[in-house]
């Protein structure tokens, strides 16, 4: 490669432009944190989040040509400030207002889910071109700071809740757990819409409660434990199309099965008893429920004549 050729207009594209408004607000909340304006920090965190949506969706709506993977990895490093640093600091400083021996606790936590934030961005850029799967493998960094940013603008907040939720949050990441991408426009526009609500300068409030993050929070909450709590397979070969495929079918296969079954059920039972209305109508029923009384009678009587407790007529 020629040193001309190495330019940043060389590698420089529009979605490479978000990615940096990404950091841009990654590093605002962490002087916020420095300043001690806690809820603009965990709104800048969000923001971010919103730049972090946006740069991979331009970039293939603009077909960018990237051979050399620039736009994964400034979107990567910008990753690490936004969703790694802003929240670990933010975190520690959380702490750092209950005491100090509560900040030496809470800032372990932080250093771990950096770290474990670090690895699983760094795993990415390594397998995303070597596996096929469309989603993540690991709960995606970006989910980690939605969870912290939004419990503390809940109203809700609890610092030991939120260390145990990152610790949670650092184990996922690392983890080989499949993660599928939010394709839902309709889940979209709601956390579009929260956050928006959240930047506006509206109080949609229930006493203490921030109602817009407190639905972000629950959302993303799902989003996290959901895969986790399903059965996961950690097999390579799980990745590939043709096993996603197969077991896809295999789900479909037993639901049909199971719904064929039902509607079957249900039109037998249905089948009786539009029978059994029938046979009312028509007198049937109760012809042989006077049948069935008349024979019981008899069968009394017969039985008392037997036993000497009546005599015959």
């Amino acid at each position: 490669m020629r040193l001309k050729s190495v330019g940043m207009g060389y590698f420089l594209a529009v979605p490479d432009i978000i990615s940096i408004l990404n950091l841009v607000f990654g590093f605002l909340a962490i002087l916020m944190v420095m300043d001690n304006h806690l809820t603009y920090a965990a709104s800048c965190i969000l923001v971010a989040v919103v730049f972090d949506s946006i740069d991979g969706w331009v970039s293939r709506k603009l077909n960018r040509d990237d051979p050399f993977g620039f736009g994964k990895n400034i979107d990567s490093l910008a990753d690490i400030v936004s969703f790694g640093v802003a929240p670990s600091v933010l975190l520690y400083y959380l702490g750092l207002q209950i005491s100090d021996w509560a900040a030496y606790l809470v800032a372990i936590v932080a250093v771990f889910t950096l770290v474990c934030g670090i690895l699983r961005l760094t795993r990415y850029n390594v397998i995303a071109d070597k596996i096929n799967y469309h989603g993540f493998v690991g709960f995606p960094i970006p989910g980690t700071a939605i969870v912290l940013a939004s419990y503390y603008l809940s109203g809700l907040f609890n610092t030991a809740v939120a260390s145990i939720l990152m610790l949670f949050a650092g184990y996922l990441m690392i983890s080989t757990i499949r993660y599928p991408k939010v394709d839902n426009y309709y889940i979209i526009g709601l956390g579009a819409a929260m956050i928006l609500l959240l930047l506006l300068p509206i109080n949609v409030s229930i006493g203490a409660v921030n109602l817009p993050a407190l639905v972000l929070f629950i959302l993303a909450l799902i989003y996290m434990f959901m895969t986790f709590l399903e059965f996961f397979i950690d097999t390579e070969e799980a990745l590939t199309p043709e096993n996603v495929n197969k077991n896809i079918g295999q789900v479909r296969e037993i639901t049909a099965n199971k719904v064929s079954l039902s509607l079957s059920t249900a039109q037998e039972r249905f089948k009786t008893m539009r029978e059994n209305i029938n046979r009312v109508s028509s007198g049937e029923i109760i012809g042989e429920a006077k049948e069935a009384e008349e024979k019981d009678e008899k069968e009394e009587k017969l039985k008392a004549i037997s036993t000497g407790e009546v005599e015959e007529e």
